[in-house]
């Protein structure tokens, strides 16, 4: 790991308004990567790649989603269930940030991110994608999702306060495979509490299925997953590999649902060959 460096600070305006907290680091006519995170978490679960080597190669922007980290929180059921939203909030940051087809990486909700992204935008300004541990179905009953996740975001999205700690605990350590270090479960516990619960509940209202979005995805795509994931399944991974065309599946064993904190050393090298391809 590098010496933890801040970035580069800018407030984008996203979808409707709403303010989206973004940081960068590296060389700015670098080849970009644009980091999208997951359910209540925040750009802080890429601290394995912000400050790594990585940043002396590539342009790093990390986003907070909207209702998340730093950006603004509105508390309308709309601004997260209508999926242009998620999708001209990315389209926003390329725009301001003047990102030339970067590399999109979503982990876990963020690949219902990119997906909204695909199916509003296209791949034009797509250079690659990177799907970590990433979900493209919410149904009812649930495919491909983990007991371990429902049971506990069900409890993180409770207005009680004793339930929603208790379930905020039980997602933050279900996440990995192995215990994660005690600075990594501080900062994804701290990132968490950063999302109201009304809005952890707004997120698991939504039915949807990325199929068809994903068989029209024509850019270079790695699927990168934990064997031991009981987050989003691995079978999540094997659907999104079978109907991307072209797609690599890249499986880590002895890993749960973020491969990109459990192995970041083996994650940061294949991400900076995809990347390096482009």
């Amino acid at each position: 790991m590098k010496d933890h460096q801040a970035g580069r600070v800018h407030r984008v305006l996203g979808s409707n308004g709403v303010g989206l907290h973004v940081r960068e680091w590296g060389n700015v006519d670098a080849q970009p990567i644009l980091f999208i995170h997951g359910w209540s978490q925040a750009y802080l679960a890429w601290s394995h790649q912000y400050d790594s080597a990585l940043r002396d190669r590539f342009r790093l922007i990390c986003m907070d989603l909207r209702g998340h980290g730093f950006s603004d929180k509105p508390l309308d059921p709309e601004a997260y269930q209508n999926g242009a939203h998620w999708a001209d909030d990315v389209a926003a940051i390329m725009i301001a940030l003047a990102l030339k087809k970067p590399v999109l990486v979503g982990w876990s909700y963020g690949g219902f991110v990119i997906s909204d992204y695909l199916a509003r935008h296209g791949t034009r300004n797509v250079g690659a994608v990177n799907f970590v541990g990433a979900a493209v179905i919410s149904s009812s009953p649930p495919r491909h999702i983990g007991l371990e996740f429902i049971d506990g975001a069900m409890m993180a999205a409770s207005s009680d306060p004793a339930i929603m700690v208790e379930g905020v605990r039980h997602v933050v350590h279900a996440t990995t495979h192995h215990p994660m270090s005690h600075a990594d479960t501080e900062r994804a516990l701290c990132a968490v509490s950063l999302t109201p619960p009304a809005i952890r509940a707004f997120l698991l209202m939504r039915t949807l299925d990325f199929t068809e979005t994903l068989a029209n995805l024509d850019r270079p795509t790695l699927v990168s997953v934990g064997d031991n994931d009981k987050i989003v399944l691995p079978s999540m991974a094997e659907h999104i590999a079978a109907h991307v065309p072209g797609a690599r599946l890249s499986r880590y064993p002895e890993c749960g649902h973020a491969p990109m904190i459990e192995h970041a050393m083996r994650f940061n090298t294949e991400l900076a060959q995809l990347a390096g391809e482009l």
